[in-house]
């Protein structure tokens, strides 16, 4: 019952994530550069503030909603974690607790971006064959883009994985509180990011190809 579960939660997620896809708009195409003697440096507040901004919305977006309903409903449909019951305060804690561990997986995620400087933005190929990239998806998730333009690990996102499923067993039943519960949800939890970014490569050709048949 736990790997159908798991399995599931995967799916609902990678649904959710695909219908928040949708909804993302085209960059907008850039104004011509104004001519200037010389640029003036960003402001160091004004930085912090836009970070702030940054966590604070994604606290309460969308992207929240897709990490926490869909999992809390399957985990309420197969009684997981049993301790939490099946009435609707067990559904209070599940959706509190995968909540709880979004939250705290952002905030992780961001200090360590901060500390190493990553840029963990996915960018779509749009070209080439299905392995091709298949293979750039599973790159660009587990590797990061430095300020001067070169890749390193992205240490932020195993970080949050791994570090939010581990504090999440805080307030878990006992039974999750060993490193091989933390091993096995927080690979999950890559494994989702993996979907995720799947999704953001692959869904705009199959949107486009709905269209073409309307």
């Amino acid at each position: 019952m736990l790997k159908t579960a798991f399995v599931l939660c995967l799916v609902a997620l990678a649904i959710g994530v695909v219908c928040r896809a949708q909804e993302i708009a085209a960059p907008v195409a850039a104004e011509p550069p104004e001519v200037k003697t010389a640029a003036p440096e960003p402001d160091a507040e004004a930085a912090a503030t836009a970070k702030k901004k940054s966590f604070l919305q994604r606290a309460f977006s969308i992207q929240a909603v897709t990490a926490t309903v869909p999992g809390a409903i399957v985990q309420q449909f197969h009684d997981w974690p049993e301790e939490w019951g099946k009435r609707h305060e067990g559904f209070e804690k599940r959706v509190g607790s995968l909540y709880g561990q979004f939250i705290i997986g952002v905030a992780i995620e961001d200090t360590v971006k901060a500390i190493h400087h990553e840029d963990t933005t996915y960018r779509r190929m749009g070209h080439g064959n299905f392995f091709q990239r298949t293979a750039h998806v599973v790159t660009d998730t587990v590797t990061a883009r430095k300020p001067d333009g070169s890749r390193t690990m992205a240490y932020s996102v195993p970080a949050n994985a791994y570090g939010s499923w581990a504090i999440a067993t805080l307030w878990s039943p006992r039974e999750f509180r060993n490193a091989e519960s933390i091993f096995e949800w927080g690979s999950a939890g890559m494994g989702t990011m993996a979907i995720a970014n799947l999704a953001r490569e692959f869904w705009p050709d199959i949107k486009g190809v709905f269209k073409k048949k309307k």
